[in-house]
């Protein structure tokens, strides 16, 4: 199993960006840390591992209902970010630089949570079976992960407003190829979680909308420039980003609400199991 090519990007470039927008991107990606939360229902005491955990959100959110918290990540910049925080809010909490997927925690974890930080594995169902392996018995399992990107309209607005510049339409990625929207599709997951041990699989849908940062239409088609797909395409192709952003800007000016907030459809799952 390599996860090679998502450790080198998490810790390079877009590990950065990440950093960067870290208290941006945790804002907008708040609804799903409390989908999970509602779904996990941590309770104080218990031992709780936060699989690809980045700058900690999740983790710290657990921490705060009393469990005793520890977030892995492959991203060391990320896992700064996560430390950072942990030393005001929750000096207790425990963050490791490790690829989940190999990684054997210190103690048994009664629950095992993710906010968009398990559908990156070469591997899943060798990766999820290993992580079955750090849970105690009966342990609980509760992660959101995307649905496909056609009903995400946060990320798929942005390359429809960038596809007259781009070079060639994105591929569409392999089936169950590591990437954000890798888990699209309910039997993938079910598979996946079955084939790697987990009992009382349960897949349920969650549709919203998210707020996406920048105050302004050009803060805003910025963001969309840097995080996402888009992001992606454009690192792919070799573009340059200001020939794209003029047409983002007016994307964003014909989607923002009367306050100028752009609020867009997401579309998740909200994925469940025992060990």
């Amino acid at each position: 199993m390599d996860n090679t090519a998502q450790i080198d990007y998490w810790n390079g470039a877009a590990g950065q960006k990440w950093v960067r927008d870290a208290d941006r991107l945790d804002k907008m990606l708040r609804p799903f840390l409390d989908a999970v939360m509602d779904a996990a229902k941590p309770k104080a005491g218990e031992v709780v591992t936060d699989i690809g955990c980045g700058g900690g959100a999740l983790s710290l959110a657990v921490a705060g209902k009393g469990a005793i918290a520890t977030g892995v990540d492959v991203s060391e910049p990320l896992i700064e970010v996560a430390r950072r925080r942990a030393a005001v809010s929750a000096p207790g909490t425990r963050f490791v630089v490790a690829d989940a997927s190999e990684w054997t925690p210190e103690a048994a974890a009664d629950l095992i949570v993710s906010r968009f930080g398990v559908m990156f594995f070469a591997d899943p169902v060798r990766a999820f079976a290993n992580i079955r392996k750090g849970a105690a018995p009966g342990g609980r399992l509760a992660f959101v992960c995307w649905r496909p990107l056609a009903e995400n309209e946060w990320a798929l607005a942005p390359i429809i407003a960038a596809m007259p510049f781009l070079r060639e339409a994105p591929k569409p990625p392999e089936p169950g190829a590591p990437g954000p929207f890798a888990f699209g599709q309910r039997e993938h997951i079910d598979r996946i979680l079955t084939e790697a041990g987990w009992k009382d699989v349960r897949i349920s849908p969650w549709d919203g909308q998210i707020e996406l940062p920048g105050a302004t239409a050009p803060e805003t088609a910025e963001f969309m420039l840097e995080i996402g797909p888009l992001s992606r395409t454009i690192s792919e192709q070799g573009l340059d980003p200001e020939k794209i952003k003029a047409a983002l800007v007016a994307r964003v000016e014909g989607l923002a609400d009367a306050e100028g907030r752009t609020r867009l459809k997401a579309a998740t799952w909200i994925v469940e199991a025992t060990a």
